[in-house]
C-alpha cells in the first residue's frame, strides 16, 4: 500500500503532439494513475503515490517544453491516528512558513497546499503531515485487508 495524494501541475498542451507527449510521460512514469488533462485550462491533475519522487516527471516535461513548473498543488487525505487534538491553524502557519511551501490548508480530512515541484519539497509536506500525528491515508491494492496477512 502507498500513500495517495492528487495533484494538478500546470502544463502545455497546444495541439495533438504535445497532448501525445504529456499522455506518454505520465503513462511511463511510475506512481501516477487517473491522468486528466485540460489542455483549455493548462493543467493536468493525476493520482501519484505520496511523498514518491515527482523529479523525473518535472524533468521530462519541462524537457519537452510541456511545462514551466516551479511550483505544483497537492491534496494528500489523512486522518488521524495519533490520539491528539489537532490545531488546524497550528498545522496551515507551520507548514506556510516554510519556503517551500504556500497555500496551505487542512479540512480535517485532508492537507492541501502548493508546493516547489521537487522530491525534497514533497517529503517535506509528507513528514509534517506525520510530525502533526495525522497518517496519509493509503491507497487500497487487490489483496485490501489481506495485503500483509502472512
Amino acid at each position: 500500500m502507498a500513500a495517495s495524494a492528487t495533484v494538478t501541475i500546470p502544463v502545455s498542451v497546444s495541439n495533438e503532439a504535445q497532448a501525445y507527449d504529456v499522455t506518454q510521460i505520465f503513462s511511463r512514469t511510475p506512481g501516477t494513475s487517473a491522468v486528466a488533462i485540460d489542455a483549455a485550462a493548462g493543467i493536468a491533475t493525476f493520482g501519484y503515490e505520496f511523498p514518491g519522487n515527482i523529479d523525473r516527471l518535472v524533468d521530462r516535461l519541462t524537457a519537452k517544453g510541456l511545462s514551466k513548473a516551479r511550483t505544483v498543488t497537492v491534496s494528500v487525505p489523512v486522518r488521524n491516528l495519533s490520539g491528539r487534538v489537532i490545531d488546524p491553524s497550528g498545522l496551515i502557519a507551520h507548514l506556510n512558513s516554510s519556503p517551500a511551501l504556500s497555500n496551505a490548508a487542512f479540512d480535517g480530512k485532508a492537507v492541501s497546499a502548493t508546493v516547489v515541484a521537487a522530491t525534497n519539497a514533497m517529503r517535506f509536506l509528507y513528514e509534517e503531515i506525520i510530525v502533526a500525528g495525522l497518517m496519509p491515508l493509503d491507497k487500497p491494492t487487490v489483496a485490501g485487508p489481506l495485503e500483509f496477512v502472512l
